[in-house]
């Protein structure tokens, strides 16, 4: 090969067509005249502009070119025959060397492979307006930055279907082809690491990221080294990073998130991952077997180079990260709410119980300020006091409010998802989401049995005092028609009053997050006051307030969620209203109890119980569906073990379905014997 190269120029011609067929064994068809011609005007003489036009053609011509007769995908088979073209046409492989080697000198592809697919700090909307910027008005050109001609190459995510390991073998084979006219790519890689690991270690030494870590000094940072280290030394000092990281998660969970160090430890993280694809290229002197990493850093680019005009990869990577922030506080919440053995399966009922004696006060209070006939917003305001006074009092008397529970025991499960590793953690986790189904059926249970016997109580002695039912034939008959699944909004409602469940939790964890983070509980604990009420009865708050902060945030939020959404809905001129599974079944026990079951008849009854049933399946489905959708994505669960939870759950459901209703005998253990393990606590 060497000696061919250097009998022939790039001015030589190509063979003709008919030659090239013979020598490369192609049959008819478009592809091998369509490379012809893209090889055919590669000229190293030509100026830049021609030469990266006659690359993009030819890179259009891999991932996007005439259709070929293969068993695999189509790129690899234009791929084949480009390597065997470049291989056996010594006038075809100069061309090509040249026409590489001239434009890599003469652009830059730092940007390339240090910034693409890389977080940036410019933040959510200024970076939203430059995509919509790119999108809808014309680019100016940028010649010299490599990162535009990949750019016009791979345009779309279908792009990089060929790159699978079929691929390897034949990347290498090109670059072997290609020679040294790479080598201003190893320039540049070096420089994009250099300017990566300065990156990263600016960001370890933030003060918010510095004081979370277990390092006494700026230059114990693994990540100060690792700006300053040789290529050889980067590996060891990748782990150690690594290992720094954890430091700063588990810091995290115990002193509250900050969005901002939760996007440094995201950036470092996929620093630290781009660095390593990139190593392997910066030794001149090592030859790179035919394994997976050009491909890894091919890849890496590409799909960098799409999320660059993604506005669904932006929010996406935006939510994530939001998710991130409230999501640690809402799992920690959410363990309280799972039982595991039938003493704490009947601590939730009778817990249950009280808060559905508590939500009946809460319908008479919402049916007072109904009938004052109060302006839309002050009505709205007064109805969020009322639902929010309610949901506090029922949490300081240890009470349990059955539709809070789904999105808090969603994130915890997130957390055992992520928590735990290897094949058989599904086995694992199964029983997990049984043990917390039996828990929300024993929750549901508990409020609803007890707001229609307190329901029906408190109406009997109305009746007894006042001569007459607390709800009039009118709105009884009101009543029990607006919980009709097919002639109402009901199914509807109660799916929105399902977002706003979920919304409140979110709000909860940011809330607790918020007091941790701010070291709210601390300040109260030392603050001067000490000296005049006590140290002893501050500490006493500070632990009251930080034990308490995700129950009074999520109860607030969901008073005011229940209250103003339908009047704000209203101003807009849409028909929303809430549908609360517990508030419903009390509202339906008055009615009935006012009008009796003949003056409505079976048949609207019957009806309306089915209603309270959707209402409660909705309340409860969407908003745990949404919780552990975000709490997934939150922890970074792989996408395949998503797709296999629920069906693993379906067959322990079909399995063994009264495990997800009320919790199976403790084992006996004989005697002698030590007792069994216990389930993890939650």
């Amino acid at each position: 090969m060497v000696d061919d190269d250097l009998r022939v120029t790039a001015a030589d011609p190509l063979p003709s067509l008919d030659e090239l067929r013979r020598t490369l064994g192609v049959a008819e068809g478009k592809a091998l005249p369509k490379l012809y011609g893209v090889i055919d005007a590669c000229h190293p003489s030509d100026v830049l502009e021609a030469q990266l036009d006659s690359l993009e053609r030819l890179g259009r011509f891999i991932v996007a070119g005439p259709a070929m007769p293969t068993v695999g995908h189509g790129g690899l088979a234009r791929l084949q025959l480009l390597v065997d073209m470049l291989e056996r046409v010594p006038e075809a492989r100069v061309r090509f060397q040249g026409t590489v080697r001239s434009v890599l000198q003469q652009t830059r592809s730092i940007k390339l492979f240090g910034e693409i697919g890389m977080p940036n700090d410019r933040g959510l909307l200024a970076e939203t307006t430059d995509r919509l910027a790119r999108k809808f008005l014309p680019e100016a050109p940028a010649p010299h930055e490599l990162v535009m001609l990949a750019g016009k190459i791979i345009r779309s995510i279908s792009d990089l279907d060929w790159l699978g390991d079929a691929a390897d073998p034949l990347l290498h084979r090109l670059a072997a082809v290609g020679g040294n006219c790479w080598e201003p790519i190893r320039t540049s890689i070096i420089d994009s690491i250099s300017m990566l690991t300065t990156r990263l270690a600016a960001l370890g030494m933030a003060e918010q990221f510095r004081t979370r870590t277990a390092v006494t000094g700026v230059r114990d940072s693994p990540l100060y080294h690792l700006a300053r280290a040789r290529p050889a030394d980067m590996p060891a000092l990748i782990e150690a990073s690594r290992r720094h990281l954890d430091q700063v998660r588990i810091a995290l969970e115990d002193r509250g998130v900050s969005i901002d160090v939760v996007y440094s430890l995201d950036s470092i993280d996929r620093g630290l991952h781009r660095i390593e694809l990139l190593l392997p290229f910066v030794d001149p002197d090592d030859n790179l077997e035919p394994t997976y990493q050009i491909r890894a850093v091919i890849a890496a680019v590409g799909r960098g180079l799409i999320g660059t005009h993604s506005f669904t990869q932006l929010m996406s990577d935006n939510l994530r990260l939001l998710a991130r922030k409230v999501i640690e506080r809402a799992g920690k919440t959410g363990e309280h709410y799972v039982t595991s053995s039938r003493k704490e399966y009947f601590k939730m009922l009778r817990s249950a119980g009280g808060g559905g004696v508590l939500t009946v006060g809460t319908g008479i209070l919402k049916f007072l300020v109904k009938w004052q006939h109060f302006a839309p917003f002050i009505d709205g305001l007064m109805s969020s006091v009322v639902y929010a006074g309610s949901f506090l009092v029922m949490q300081l008397l240890g009470f349990t409010l059955a539709t809070k529970q789904p999105s808090m025991t969603a994130a915890a499960l997130a957390g055992t998802i992520r928590d735990r590793a290897g094949p058989g953690r599904l086995d694992e986790l199964v029983p997990l989401i049984a043990r917390i189904a039996r828990s929300q059926f024993a929750a549901a249970l508990g409020n609803v049995s007890m707001v229609i016997v307190t329901a029906l109580a408190v109406d009997f002695l109305f009746q007894r005092v006042q001569g007459h039912s607390f709800l009039d034939a009118e709105t009884s008959k009101g009543v029990i028609a607006s919980f009709d699944p097919l002639g109402s909004g009901t199914v509807f409602f109660a799916a929105v009053t399902g977002v706003l469940l979920w919304i409140s939790s979110l709000i909860a964890g940011w809330f607790e997050n918020w007091l941790v983070y701010r070291r709210i509980p601390e300040a109260i604990e030392h603050h001067r006051w000490g000296e005049t009420l006590g140290k002893a009865r501050m500490k006493r708050w500070a632990h009251f307030l930080e034990h308490e902060a995700a129950g009074f945030g999520g109860s607030i939020a969901l008073g005011f969620l229940l209250g103003m959404v339908p009047v704000f809905a209203k101003f807009f001129g849409l028909p929303i209203d809430v549908r609360h599974v517990t508030l419903s079944s009390g509202s339906l026990t008055f009615a009935l109890s006012s009008i009796g079951v003949d003056a409505v008849g079976w048949g609207p009854v019957i009806s309306a119980c089915f209603g309270i049933a959707i209402i409660g399946f909705l309340n409860f489905g969407v908003s745990f569906a949404l919780a552990l959708v975000v709490a997934l994505r939150a922890r970074d669960v792989p996408r395949g073990e998503r797709r296999t939870l629920p069906w693993a759950v379906l067959r322990r459901f079909f399995k063994k379905p009264f495990e997800f209703f009320f919790p199976p005998g403790e084992p006996k253990v004989a005697a002698g014997e030590p007792p069994p393990p216990a389930a993890p606590s939650h």
